[in-house]
């Protein structure tokens, strides 16, 4: 992926508040399902359409639109300070 599309893709992820689905995120980068790296159609559409990802399963996802995962723990009343995890 481009350093410009890339660019592109955060300020609009960043615009909305960082809180995008996988197809949603897909999409704003400019990708098309069959566009992945690694995973073939039906299993982007799979994954786009699971409520209970595996990480090992996000993390190709994101590896495929050319991304890493990221886990944060964040308090209900104080979502501005949040603890990132590691594995």
């Amino acid at each position: 992926m481009g350093e410009e599309r890339y660019s592109k893709a955060i300020k609009k992820c960043q615009k909305r508040g960082n809180e995008l689905r996988l197809k949603m995120a897909r999409e704003f980068i400019g990708l098309n399902q069959t566009d992945l790296n690694g995973l073939t159609q039906p299993e982007v559409s799979k994954i786009e359409k699971c409520k209970d990802l595996k990480i090992s399963t996000l993390e190709k996802y994101a590896k495929a639109i050319g991304m890493k995962v990221r886990i944060s723990l964040v308090t209900e009343d104080d979502e501005d300070h949040p603890i990132a995890i590691y594995g």
